[in-house]
């Protein structure tokens, strides 16, 4: 991993155990080491308590770090090894069009299943920070639902290979390093993590406009509605399932929206009144566009029914 050389006085008075020029040293990296535990975790609270465990981890083992290699480096390092541990004892996260067949449009939904974990939102703020013109792209597709969903259907060993090396940039060498695997090793675990992975209408909702909203929509568009593990797949069966499910309901005022981004996508919250009157969120859009002979289209529409997610984007939790 590429980083540049840290100042020789903080380095120092980390060896001799000053806990402020750690600080200093470890703040610039926390939003990369946020990352990094999401794409590992799936999940933004996740990965707030894997970055404090390396922290305090890091700082509990800060004699062994030697100052030979980049320190960048080495949080990741203790940052990955954290994260597969929190793997081993919590049940994996996904998202409804890995986990089963799509549902038939007018078919009965079933409940959430309490044993099923979904791959969760986050911030754009929380992800990315300042980003040159050139790496916008790049780092767009590396936090977008669909790649962190695809992350979540790896091994985790598989999974921290293909991050550190792929994306963070490790070298062969030091993946093996971090995962106490041989080089031979490393180079299986990248081959099937890239074979598994592959290369890598706001205001149709607010009106409740169902012809409009096809339009907006990919003919083979992936509509899914964690924590439901039931999907559709294909323009009729989603805009089906909308136009039942959704917009009959809203008209004639259809429905509060408030347009925002997460994960490098663009998205919206809906809002519906509460016990007070007030328009209180109550859901959570992310599409994933997609171009088709030369239009824009949503290719796939997921629908968060936790309020909470759309507040942790960035959305206000009430309408003034």
């Amino acid at each position: 991993m590429t980083q540049a050389a840290e100042p020789s006085d903080l380095l120092a008075r980390v060896a001799a155990g000053d806990e402020a020029a750690f600080t200093a040293l470890a703040a610039p990296q926390q939003r990369s080491i946020f990352r990094h535990c999401y794409r590992m975790l799936g999940s933004g609270a996740d990965a707030e308590d894997a970055v404090q465990d390396t922290l305090e981890r890091a700082w509990r083992r800060i004699g062994t770090y030697d100052g030979s290699g980049a320190f960048a480096a080495w949080l990741h390092r203790i940052a990955t090894n954290v994260c597969l541990d929190m793997l081993r004892a919590r049940k994996a996260r996904g998202d409804p069009a890995g986990y089963g067949p799509p549902a038939r449009p007018g078919a009965p939904l079933a409940p959430p299943e309490p044993e099923l974990a979904w791959v969760e939102p986050v911030s754009d703020n929380e992800l990315t920070g300042p980003v040159s013109p050139q790496d916008e792209v790049i780092l767009r597709e590396e936090i977008s639902l669909a790649f962190v969903a695809a992350l979540q259907r790896l091994a985790p060993r598989q999974r921290a290979a293909l991050l550190l090396h792929d994306v963070l940039g490790f070298s062969h060498a030091e993946v093996g390093e971090t995962l106490a695997i041989s080089t031979s090793a490393v180079n299986s675990l990248l081959s099937r993590a890239r074979e598994r992975v592959g290369t890598a209408a706001v205001r149709a909702w607010r009106l409740a406009d169902i012809d409009a909203f096809v339009e907006l929509i990919a003919e083979d568009i992936r509509f899914s509605m964690p924590p439901l593990a039931a999907w559709f797949e294909g323009r009729v069966a989603a805009a089906t399932f909308i136009e039942t499910a959704v917009f009959a309901a809203a008209r004639p005022h259809g429905v509060q929206l408030r347009p925002g981004s997460c994960n490098g996508q663009p998205a919206f919250a809906d809002y519906q009144p509460d016990e007070h009157g007030r328009l209180a969120v109550s859901g959570l859009q992310i599409l994933q566009l997609g171009e088709v002979h030369g239009q824009i289209l949503i290719a796939a529409l997921v629908s968060y029914r936790d309020p909470a997610l759309a507040v942790r984007c960035g959305l206000p939790e009430i309408l003034g």
